[in-house]
């Protein structure tokens, strides 16, 4: 135990140095992700990190969050207060069953010392066989009683594993909703907000961070003509091609009604443009459909805004992007506007 613990102290002291050598924000799920990455748990882990820190000189947001589903939540490093409470209460009920089980066993163990006395002290001459058959009695009943201690035991672990098995599901799914937006699957306003202010306070990568508004054209005239369920669609299949071009370093979200939004990092701002533009031509192909007869009865596109960060406010940042959105429309929309 005391190598255990000393173990844990200097993963404690070698984390969060370099948490801020590396400019990640001390939130507990990065800080889960680095106490596991000095402690050397998961090499896979340790493999994708070095390999972020080489190429980005840190490690973005969005894979800090696919690295910590793939390798951390299942051990539940990060727990609500309330599934704390629940997993707490789980695990006391065990640790008094572990307690009466190894009293079970020392008071076993006890009468099997009593019983050899006596036996050690039997000789055929002076004993009887009915004092024999005593003891074997005593020892079969203590049996008994330690095998039901046992099974009881194992009943009650059984029942704690499905407990926390349950409360593990219940915490993903929880994190899940937390996260993202039910209608479109991405990312929601909540996260955006946390993520890009993570990036702006501690933005030092080689590459240059940038946002992306884009505003679905028209799409009032969606609603107004064919229903709210069809604009529901036309919202479905741009965040799916948002989701398309989605990676560690592009973040999509959906930051509002038909708006959505996109953090990336990339060398320059030519880099960015292509990026988009690519995503710009992916909608421009989209159309929405007659159900009955596979009719295209409208195309759909999509108006982008895109700033590089100055260093500002995150406030002021998303302000020149939404400037930037606002001059694309103006523009004749389904085009890239640069701030």
């Amino acid at each position: 135990m005391k190598n255990t613990m000393s173990h844990s102290a200097e993963c404690l002291r070698k984390a969060v140095p370099l948490m801020v050598k590396y400019n990640i924000a001390v939130t507990p799920a990065n800080y889960a992700l680095w106490y596991s990455y000095v402690s050397g748990n998961h090499p896979n882990l340790n493999q994708k990190l070095d390999s972020a820190l080489r190429t980005y000189g840190t490690c973005p947001p969005a894979l800090s969050r696919d690295l910590f589903e793939e390798f951390l939540s299942d051990k539940d490093l990060e727990l609500f207060d309330s599934v704390a409470t629940e997993i707490s209460t789980v695990i006391a009920s065990v640790e008094k069953g572990v307690g009466q089980t190894l009293n079970s066993a020392i008071d076993f163990s006890e009468v099997l010392n009593t019983c050899n006395q006596e036996l050690d002290g039997f000789s055929s001459n002076e004993n009887t066989e009915k004092d024999i058959l005593e003891v074997v009695n005593k020892l079969s009943e203590e049996s008994k009683s330690m095998q039901q201690t046992a099974e009881r035991f194992q009943q009650q672990l059984r029942a704690a594993h499905k407990e926390i098995s349950s409360l593990r599901s219940e915490l993903k799914e929880s994190k899940k909703a937390a996260s993202k937006d039910g209608l479109t699957g991405l990312n929601n306003r909540k996260s955006f907000d946390e993520d890009l202010e993570l990036l702006c306070n501690s933005h030092h990568s080689i590459l240059k961070l940038y946002l992306t508004f884009v505003d679905i054209d028209h799409f009032k005239k969606f609603n107004d003509d064919f229903g709210h369920q069809k604009g529901d669609l036309v919202l479905k299949v741009v965040a799916d091609r948002l989701t398309k071009h989605a990676d560690q370093l592009n973040a999509a979200y959906r930051y509002g009604g038909e708006e959505f939004c996109i953090l990336s990092q990339f060398k320059d701002k030519r880099e960015a443009i292509s990026y988009l533009e690519k995503i710009r031509i992916d909608i421009e192909k989209l159309a929405l459909k007659d159900n009955k007869t596979g009719k295209a009865l409208r195309s759909i596109s999509a108006s982008f805004g895109l700033a590089e960060y100055e260093g500002e406010a995150p406030e002021m940042f998303i302000e020149r992007a939404d400037q930037a959105l606002y001059k694309a429309k103006e523009s004749g929309r389904n085009c890239i506007i640069v701030a």
